[in-house]
């Protein structure tokens, strides 16, 4: 309460006493179409003072001086300026916006699905992070906003140290990530890790989730679906500063200072942050210390851009990667079964230079050389046979090169439009196993390179009232591994794997109105093993030496897709309902064990699987106070025939690990005026099977949590206060089977208690 206290006391520095005297009011729409524009930016210039759209394109927004120079933006479309002039009267200024080749768009053109295209998406802007965000990883923001994302915490905070993802049931490693483009996940272990860049969701300007298939993208394959981030736009920021403070619960801080540059008289532009996140964590010893560092500079010629995108992080992480006995859960939620001595020390660079041409008005191309790197300290302790405490390091290093060059065109009439480009990386890794404290002699060592071609072609035609769309895309992999053969005490001979997928996308969509639109489509996407997936374990040994020689011992998985869906933008009400029908082949599904290390679960093939359901994502504004909001997935998941290793049995027409057939998020938010907001948000999902022999007593529960917020503006500036899992539910949102005192129990992992967070945003 006195970090609250403290929050709430500097808050009431700032007087709320200039209220405006003009209010400018109107409607954004699409110059073509005339379909209404919802969530364009309205801003007024060289301020940092705005608003939105709402769902039927309509707007308001409150002056503090009689004129004032506004402009109206949206993503893929041309910024506009106008001047409002009036004095102490409502003002309306209606806007149509047309499509644009905006430098800093054609990459979100040639990644990005068009928001009419036959993909089931969503796509979340800038102010709806906002709404949600306190410092937390990116993907506990999405869980809120996104249909059928369902994440867990290690260190039960929801907010530092690792979290991961799940999407319509399937694990984060199957997730295309990338920020402009660029791919974010782990080449080898195909993961992404946001602890690694902590406050990452601070420097994006919007997040397109694209659910199944989708459109071809960059890096690892688009399995589950993929998730592109765009960073912070140059071109459309002004020249600005500001600081946020985060305190809360479980002695939480952070604290990040942004600066932006605006577009300078020499036409050039620059963003920089930085974040420093600490924690104690809710669970027994699982605090996290880290920082983070985002920077963005770009030249704009009148047909050229040069941009350059780089950030860097690094954390320590008190470890808790293993799940806990539910007994043990009873007896003490916080047990953390990793030693208190465990601390990690983990960091991630990112750079890309980017190269875009507008090259006549219907044809631009952008190009980008980018490199990623990754690395640092994983130890793991035990005791040994007598009984010391003996610590194993487990350090790896990455690094990864990569070229990507796209070609973008639309005809005279804007009907048909063209993208293609290739995309080639190089992936190296070094593995490394050494007893501490002599970390600097280890026992093991190995390297792994993976390199990878792609080249992919898409189109769209709108035809009277039908958009007709395909997708091609080529990739061609190859991965070896070198092993350690001083430690294997022999020759290996483990032939380079290689695999070449051919991945086709078609659809169609059919307008019935501007407000009104269905599709339906197909998609088919191959996805090769995980180092992980090969190996059974962090190095080649005798005992799966054989397997990691037998380039059959796990075999690549396919998914075929199908997607039909509604949207509607319809007067106070927009959303978009979705039925998908996923039918996999060779999934690399979990088995509800881990690798020897602990820290990893394993998986094997599974035949013949799917996952079917429906997906309903929507905003419903009453009256200009309320909004209700909210999104809700039902999934039935199914293996036709699952046989554990060692064991005779067969079990048929099973369910697959951690996938539930509920998960619900509501929202409702009252204006109380335009500087006080409230809202109250629930999340129920149904339970699930921890282990795909759907043990019954190995399950794991189904639970809803309720969060509040209170959001209060003074002027420029903003202080949100976000009290979650009011009613102090015990849950938890991932789990497997543990092995307690001779039998095999179900473990979880431990989910925050009633905790508060507060955010103090300072702009200038």
């Amino acid at each position: 309460m006195r970090i609250l206290a403290t929050f709430l006391l500097v808050g009431c520095l700032f007087s709320v006493s200039a209220w405006a005297q003009t209010s400018v009011y109107g409607t954004v729409t699409d110059a073509s179409s005339g379909e209404p524009l919802v969530g364009a930016n309205i801003q007024i210039s060289s301020t940092q003072q705005g608003t939105t759209t709402d769902l039927q394109g309509k707007y308001q927004l409150e002056l503090t001086t009689d004129t004032a120079t506004l402009r109206i933006s949206y993503v893929g479309y041309q910024a506009r300026e106008i001047n409002v002039n009036g004095a102490d009267e409502a003002v309306q200024r209606s806007v149509s916006l047309s499509r644009s080749a905006s430098l800093e768009e054609v990459v979100i053109q040639a990644i990005r699905a068009d928001r009419q295209a036959p993909v089931t998406q969503t796509t979340v802007e800038r102010e709806t992070i906002e709404q949600q965000y306190v410092g937390q990883d990116a993907l506990f923001v999405l869980e809120e906003t996104t249909p059928s994302i369902l994440t867990y915490s290690e260190s039960g905070t929801r907010l530092t140290n690792y979290g991961q993802m799940r999407l319509r049931g399937i694990d984060q490693t199957r997730i295309n990530m990338t920020l402009n483009g660029v791919p974010l996940n782990d080449m080898i272990d195909q993961g992404v890790f946001f602890s690694n860049f902590t406050d990452f969701g601070n420097s994006i300007s919007s997040v397109q989730v694209q659910r199944g298939v989708g459109t071809t993208t960059n890096g690892t394959a688009s399995y589950a679906g993929s998730i592109n981030f765009e960073s912070v736009n140059l071109g459309d920021s002004v020249a600005s500063a500001e600081i946020q403070l985060t305190g809360g619960s479980f002695n939480t801080w952070r604290a990040s200072g942004e600066v932006k540059t605006g577009r300078l008289d020499n036409n050039l532009a620059f963003y920089t942050r930085f974040s420093r996140t600490t924690s104690d964590g809710y669970r027994d010893h699982t605090g996290s210390d880290s920082y983070s560092f985002f920077f963005s500079g770009g030249y704009f010629g009148d047909k050229d851009l040069i941009k350059l995108t780089a950030f860097t992080g690094r954390s320590q992480n008190e470890l808790a990667y293993l799940a806990v006995a539910l007994p043990d859960i009873e007896r003490d939620p916080k047990t953390n079964y990793v030693s208190e001595n465990d601390i990690d020390d983990f960091g991630q660079q990112f750079i890309q230079l980017q190269y875009t041409r507008i090259i006549s008005p219907r044809t631009s191309s952008v190009s980008s050389v980018y490199y990623g790197g990754a690395g640092g300290d994983f130890p793991a302790g035990f005791p040994d046979e007598n009984g010391n405490f003996t610590q194993i390091n487990y350090p790896l290093f990455n690094d990864h090169y990569g070229f990507m060059t796209y070609l973008n065109h639309t005809s005279y009439n804007g009907r048909f439009n063209l993208n293609g480009g290739l995309h080639a990386y190089t992936f190296q890794r070094e593995n490394i196993e050494a007893i501490v404290p002599t970390i600097n002699e280890p026992y093991y060592q190995d390297q792994s390179r993976k390199n990878e071609l792609s080249l992919f072609g898409k189109m769209d035609y709108e035809w009277n009232q039908f958009m007709l769309f395909a997708d091609l895309q080529l990739r061609t992999v190859s991965l070896s591994l070198t092993p350690d053969e001083t430690f294997l005490g022999q020759t290996a001979n483990i032939t380079d794997r290689s695999w070449t997928f051919l991945n086709p996308k078609v659809g169609v969509t059919y307008r019935f109105t501007p407000l009104v639109d269905a599709y339906a489509s197909f998609g088919r996407s191959g996805r090769e093993p995980t180092r992980f997936d090969i190996l059974g374990s962090t190095q080649i040994n005798s005992f799966n030496l054989a397997s990691v020689q037998d380039e059959n011992s796990v075999k690549a998985e396919y998914v075929n897709d199908f997607e039909a869906g509604v949207r509607i933008h319809w007067g106070k009400l927009a959303g978009q309902a979705n039925l998908f029908y996923m039918q996999f082949e060779n999934e690399i599904a979990p088995i509800g064990e881990n690798i020897p290390e602990g820290f990893v679960q394993l998986r094997k093939n599974v035949p013949n699987s799917y996952r079917r359901g429906i997906e309903l994502d929507g905003k419903y504004v009453p009256t200009d106070k309320w909004t209700i909001a909210g999104n809700l997935t039902y999934m039935q998941s199914n293996i036709d025939e699952f046989a554990p290793e060692g064991a005779d049995q067969v079990f048929r027409d099973v369910e697959p690990a951690i996938s539930p057939e509920w998960l619900v998020n509501v929202s409702v938010s009252y204006e109380f005026t335009n500087w006080l907001t409230t809202s109250l948000n629930g999340r129920y999902v149904s339970e699930s099977f921890l282990e795909p022999t759907n043990q019954p007593d190995l399950i794991l529960p189904s639970f809803f949590v309720m969060d509040a917020q209170v959001t209060a503006k003074f002027r420029k500036h903003e202080l949100s206060v976000h009290a979650n899992n009011l009613f102090d539910t015990e849950y938890y949102s991932f789990g497997q089977p543990v092995f307690y005192e001779g039998q095999t129990v179900p473990g979880y992992f431990v989910q925050p208690p009633r905790h508060v967070y507060a955010i103090l945003r300072l702009r200038f």
